[in-house]
């Protein structure tokens, strides 16, 4: 609510006991059940036998936010990324005086974007309209938000430029933060003792700079730079909303450092390194998640000599499943396995991919804007990269990923792009509390209506899990199913709408607590033949 405000804002679920019975698809006979459809193993040079084609719809954002390079794992980049202090905001802005500065039309643009919470504030719309009126009449700008040397502040700003001959601060009141003004650089200079030692107080501690409280001189210092620079107009300007990045970055900080938070990637230095060079890493960022999202896209030994559009298998949780290719690639290279182009995708390694709450910002909060990513953006973008097979994809996700994927599948018929013909619904944790509170948690259990909208489903599901997982978790299964009885019930209502003769869902458990058997599940899924 810039617009109002003369000084600037302050602001492993590692995640089930039916038994196996005789007779139970294996998953890479399940895989191998699907292979057969049109577009898998053709040659390229057969103009009739075309590909299915996938729109792209990222924007020019999205597309010139997309930055392509080789591995980075190896050399540990969430400890490159992590900030230890909370408000050094980038290496980007180290090398001077940085302003956010918004003029009237970004600052009108916030009160329209925010007004039902102006609104619910007390503003009537006719104040609204007043406000944007005269910001719009005296041309008014204000200064959003300031780095010095890499050092981010959002009070103490110098504003009088912007605000003919006059800046101005907060106080704390008996009840409430007044606005006064200051009318001249010297008069602030008088002023800025008692301001520095109002500003390390306890009422202030949400705004406290990144330096330490005990450097009084540095932010004093730092303060008159700030000043100086915008006298000489000898600043660099930082791109709009650059100000509430920086202040989100260090609440989620401060949260990391508190909660001892894991940003480590399970990774086999020796298996990924012999690897690496087939390994071609993107960051890509998405406009409706505003999130970074890390995809590593590996690809089998001869690729660029093959003539054949290869499947894509694609693993959620990028920050477990990593591992899983390196062995992957080894089945194919012996023989074991048919081609395929294995995809990962995890988060920005500045944040905990481990975490629950940063995984139910993409599998349950966030899960149709992550589906949009991924069936519009991403799997489009690499179709123009790679020659996929899309018909034969298999998108792959367990536990919070597992109701990602069983969202993913249920809500494929929405889709002009269809990137999957296959889906693997690994240990779906629907009982979660980030999966029970979502609003549409009904829907959830009505697999999404899928089926009110469809006579039969058209896509492959194989859902897995192990035998002893209920265990662990019965504390928080309450009135829900548990994972092994959700596992056979998605199993009875996607094939109740099947051919009892092609069956297009599989349940297959293995012998194992909750993420155990997923490299053995993998492998087997891959593999074009299973010692039994």
């Amino acid at each position: 609510m810039t617009a109002l405000c003369i000084a600037v804002l302050t602001q492993s679920l590692a995640a089930c006991s039916k038994k196996e019975t005789a007779g139970t698809t294996s998953a890479s006979a399940f895989a191998e059940e699907t292979q057969g459809s049109a577009v898998a193993g053709e040659s390229l040079s057969n103009p009739e036998k075309a590909l299915i084609h996938l729109t792209n719809l990222m924007t020019d954002r999205e597309r010139a936010s997309v930055e392509e390079g080789a591995l980075q794992l190896l050399d540990a980049p969430w400890q490159k990324e992590r900030i230890t202090e909370p408000y050094v905001i980038s290496d980007t802005y180290k090398d001077g005086v940085y302003f956010e500065i918004w003029g009237p039309e970004e600052l009108n643009q916030e009160i329209i974007d925010d007004k039902e919470e102006y609104i619910r504030d007390g503003y009537t719309q006719e104040e609204l309209d007043e406000i944007m009126e005269n910001n719009t009449k005296n041309d008014v700008h204000l200064v959003y938000g300031a780095v010095v040397d890499g050092r981010f502040y959002d009070r103490l700003l110098p504003e009088y430029k912007y605000n003919k001959g006059k800046g101005y601060y907060s106080v704390k009141g008996d009840t409430q933060f007044i606005t006064k003004e200051y009318e001249s650089y010297d008069e602030f200079l008088s002023l800025l003792p008692d301001l520095l030692e109002m500003y390390e107080g306890k009422d202030y501690e949400f705004v406290k700079t990144s330096v330490s409280t005990s450097d009084k001189e540095q932010m004093k210092a730092d303060i008159i730079r700030m000043f100086e620079a915008m006298i000489s107009g000898e600043y660099k300007t930082l791109p709009r909303n650059a100000t509430m990045e920086a202040f989100d970055a260090y609440w989620e900080n401060v949260r990391r450092l508190q909660e001892g938070l894991d940003y480590s990637w399970e990774l086999d230095t020796e298996a990924v390194s012999a690897i690496k060079d087939q390994v071609t890493e993107y960051h890509l960022y998405d406009e409706e998640l505003d999130r970074k999202l890390i995809v590593h896209v590996v690809l089998p030994k001869g690729y660029e000599n093959t003539k054949e559009a290869l499947p894509a298998l694609i693993l959620t949780d990028a920050v477990w499943r990593f591992n899983d290719i390196a062995k992957l690639l080894k089945e194919m290279e012996e023989g074991r396995a048919k081609p395929q182009i294995l995809i990962s995708i995890g988060q920005d390694y500045s944040i905990s991919n481990s975490d629950n709450m940063e995984r139910s910002a993409l599998f349950c909060e966030g899960k149709d804007k992550f589906l949009d990513f991924i069936t519009d953006n991403l799997m489009p973008y690499l179709g123009e990269k790679y020659t996929i097979d899309f018909e034969n994809s298999t998108l792959f996700g367990h536990s919070l990923g597992g109701v990602f994927a069983h969202y993913a599948v249920c809500n494929s018929d929405r889709y002009e792009n269809q990137p999957f013909g296959k889906y693997i619904v690994g240990s779906p944790a629907f009982w979660s509390p980030y999966s029970t509170e979502m609003k549409d948690f009904a829907e959830q259990k009505n697999d999404y209506g899928y089926f009110e909208r469809n006579q039969t489903m058209n896509k492959r599901v194989l859902i897995t899990g192990g035998t002893d997982e209920n265990e662990d978790y019965q504390e928080y299964f309450g009135e829900n199913d548990s994972t092994l009885d959700a596992i056979a019930h998605l199993e009875e209502r996607v094939n109740a709408h099947c051919d009892p003769s092609s069956p297009m869902a599989q349940a297959k458990l293995y012998k194992s607590h909750h993420y155990q058997y997923i490299p053995e599940m993998l492998i087997e899924y891959v593999d074009e033949a299973i010692d039994n």
